[in-house]
């Protein structure tokens, strides 16, 4: 067995029994690369800041999830992980766009 998967299994075995150090751990150790994948793929600081806690949010509070995926490293769940909260949050700021457009134009294309 590889040393790496060894230790991130260790680590998350200790998430698993809500031990804050493990967590602490795994932000020293990956959020450097998380930020810089968040930061390139919204191009926004404030908003890849955001990502990387709700990342590690959900690392903290559901630390089981990533014994169901079949990712072998934790760190490439993490990389998923934090891809798919900034598709996310685009997501939701392209709905407040669209939905603030179409309210301005009917409130100011609606005739009585």
């Amino acid at each position: 067995m590889n040393i790496r998967h060894e230790l991130e299994n260790k680590v998350l075995n200790r998430l698993l029994q809500k031990d804050a150090q493990a967590l602490k751990q795994m932000v020293d150790s990956y959020s450097t690369l998380l930020y810089q994948v968040a930061l390139r793929i919204t191009g926004d600081k404030r908003v890849a800041e955001q990502v990387l806690c709700d990342v590690f949010r959900d690392l903290w509070e559901n630390p089981s999830h990533y014994k169901k995926v079949k990712d072998k490293f934790l760190s490439s769940y993490l990389i998923k992980l934090c891809k798919l909260k900034c598709v996310d949050r685009e997501e939701i700021h392209i709905t407040r766009l669209l939905s603030k457009k179409s309210k301005n134009y009917v409130a100011n294309n609606v005739t009585v």
